[in-house]
């Protein structure tokens, strides 16, 4: 019998399993969330599993982390070398790869760019802030993800773009605006749900039938999903909506677009933070493969179980499962220019219009 075969059973599970042991994930953060995702992802056969962090166990952690050990704490190992060492005892088909540092400005981008999501499991804003800013640079989507107290949220960027995270949290919030695990403490349970809602949100995706948010809607009214909750009250969901004066993914569109574009009704944005040109495409992942295929030039690109990129010196073509398409680099200095790369690529009835 299938290891993975009461999840194949589900209605889709062949299409989902299919994807998820393609994914490449890199796990920011091996705490008392973490930790749970890890273990969770590792059971559940996910393809690839990255952790990066530079901390080391202690005491305090013993009663949420569920990878560590008295011993562990004694000796203040690093996290992430004591959860290798547990989730190689899980077995299974997932290939596992250990980092014992943090996530710094100077190496985001190569780790962002080894993989296909990034899941956040930090406990501070400086790093959510690298990690929505690498996003939107790179491409890779996040999905976000925390707990205090007997609270929980998790928040998907995936893919990234607007609303991005600080449309939701001030970049710098008033001193003491949000606690954390040491000044307010944190049950186990708020992590198993925030780790749980995480989960959610990441199937959720990959199992999103193309172009579902362009069906009834402009692109422009793109909303993120936010899971939140508490002991006493339970769950709930919000929609996050676009700030047009976010410093990090603020909409330059309206004062860029081309009467060219006005009047093809082509939906081209570029955000003020990063550089990149966000937009739709009509296409669905294997029609997009089909024609990349049929290119003259040599264009490297690969697909995964969230996108299709094409990297090179100029910049990268980034096209996800929603329909949305990202364009960086040299590809985006202009939103002409960005349209007229997409034509060339991928041919004019690509792009999405109104």
């Amino acid at each position: 019998m299938d290891r993975y075969d009461r999840q194949l059973k589900i209605a889709g599970g062949t299409d989902l399993d299919r994807d998820w042991q393609r994914l490449r994930v890199l796990l920011v953060g091996c705490g008392g969330v973490g930790t749970i995702l890890a273990q969770t992802l590792v059971r559940s056969g996910i393809g690839f599993l990255t952790l990066l962090d530079g901390d080391r166990v202690r005491l305090t952690d013993l009663h949420r982390q569920v990878l560590y050990h008295q011993e562990d704490a004694d000796v203040g190992r690093a996290k992430v070398t004591v959860a290798g060492r547990e989730l190689d005892k899980i077995g299974g088909r997932t290939q596992l790869k250990m980092i014992p540092e943090m996530l710094t400005p100077t190496n985001a981008e190569a780790h962002f760019l080894a993989h296909d999501v990034v899941m956040d499991a930090t406990d501070h804003i400086a790093a959510r802030t690298l990690i929505d800013q690498t996003a939107m640079q790179t491409g890779v989507g996040w999905i976000h993800s925390g707990a205090i107290s007997d609270r929980w949220v998790a928040a998907s960027f995936l893919p990234p773009g607007t609303p991005c995270y600080h449309c939701w949290v001030a970049e710098s919030p008033a001193p003491g605006a949000i606690g954390t695990c040491e000044s307010d403490g944190v049950l186990p349970v708020a992590c198993l749900a925030a780790a749980a809602a995480a989960i959610r949100l990441l199937v959720k995706e990959l199992r999103r039938p193309h172009l579902d948010n362009l069906i009834q809607e402009s692109p422009a009214s793109t909303r993120r999903t936010i899971l939140r909750g508490n002991i006493a009250d339970g769950e709930k969901t919000v929609e996050l909506e676009s700030d047009p004066d976010c410093p990090r993914c603020g909409l330059r569109s309206q004062s860029t677009v081309s009467d060219r574009q006005e009047r093809s009704g082509v939906h081209l944005r570029k955000l003020c933070g990063s550089g990149s040109v966000e937009t739709w495409l009509q296409l669905d992942l294997d029609e997009i493969e089909s024609r990349l295929r049929q290119l003259d030039c040599e264009i490297r690109w690969h697909r995964s179980a969230a996108a299709i990129r094409s990297d090179g010196p100029s910049g990268s073509l980034i096209c996800y499962r929603d329909g949305r398409a990202l364009l960086t680099g040299n590809h985006s200095e202009t939103v002409e220019q960005a349209q007229q790369q997409l034509e060339s690529w991928l041919g004019k009835d690509a792009l999405w219009t109104r």
